[in-house]
C-alpha cells in the first residue's frame, strides 16, 4: 500500500511541477507565453528531458513506440514512425492542422525525435514548417518556423502573416500537448 501511495504522490508532484511553469506563463483565451519559440543552433526546437524512475530503456522504448505507432503509423501520407529498439530511438515525421484561434488555421509539419535511456527519455520537436493560406483558397505556401516565430514572432519575415505571435503561442501549446502525450504513454506503462 505504501508503494502505491508513493507512486501516486510521485505522479502528483510531477504533474504539479510540470503545470506550475505553464500556469505562471500562460494567460488569455488560447494563452500566450513568455518564450514561445525556443531556439537551438539557429532552429526553432522544443525539447524536454523527463525522468521516469524505475523504468529501463527497453520498457520506455516499448511504451512510447506503441503510442507512436498507434497515433502516427496509420496514414503514410500524413505521418511516419521510424524506430530502433537497440538504439532506443523513435523518430516521427508528421503534419496536422493547427488551429491558431477560432477562425484561423494552418498545417504544421514537424519532426519529433525521442531518445530512451534507463529511467529517462529526451524529446525534441524540430524542423517545423507552416503551410498557410490566410484566404482559405487552398493555395498553401510553406514557411519555416524560423521565418515566422523566431524571437517570439518579432523576427517574422513573412508579410502575409500579420500575427506571428499567434503562430508562436499555438505552436508552443501544440508542442506542450505532444510532450504531455508522450509522458502519459511512458507513465501508463510504469
Amino acid at each position: 500500500m505504501d508503494q502505491i501511495n508513493s507512486k501516486i504522490m510521485k505522479r502528483l508532484v510531477i504533474l504539479l511541477l510540470s503545470i506550475c511553469p505553464m500556469l505562471a506563463m500562460a494567460q488569455g483565451h488560447k494563452g500566450s507565453v513568455e518564450t514561445c519559440a525556443p531556439m537551438k543552433e539557429g532552429k526553432v526546437c522544443y525539447s524536454d528531458e523527463v525522468d521516469v524512475e524505475g523504468m529501463k530503456k527497453g520498457e520506455l522504448f516499448n511504451a512510447i513506440d506503441k503510442w507512436a505507432k498507434k497515433n502516427y503509423g496509420k496514414d503514410v501520407f500524413l505521418s511516419s514512425v521510424t524506430s530502433s529498439k537497440s538504439k532506443g530511438t523513435i523518430f516521427i515525421n508528421s503534419k496536422v492542422e493547427l488551429l491558431l484561434n477560432e477562425t484561423d488555421k494552418t498545417i504544421v509539419k514537424y519532426k519529433m525525435r525521442i531518445y530512451c535511456f534507463d529511467e529517462k527519455y529526451t524529446i525534441e520537436l524540430t524542423d517545423i514548417t507552416y503551410q498557410y493560406d490566410p484566404n482559405n483558397e487552398k493555395k498553401y505556401k510553406t514557411y519555416p518556423a524560423e521565418n515566422v516565430i523566431a524571437n517570439n514572432g518579432k523576427s517574422n519575415t513573412i508579410a502575409l502573416i500579420k500575427d506571428p505571435l499567434l503562430f508562436c503561442n499555438a505552436t508552443f501549446f501544440f508542442a506542450e500537448n505532444l510532450f504531455g502525450d508522450v509522458f502519459d504513454a511512458a507513465e501508463d506503462n510504469n
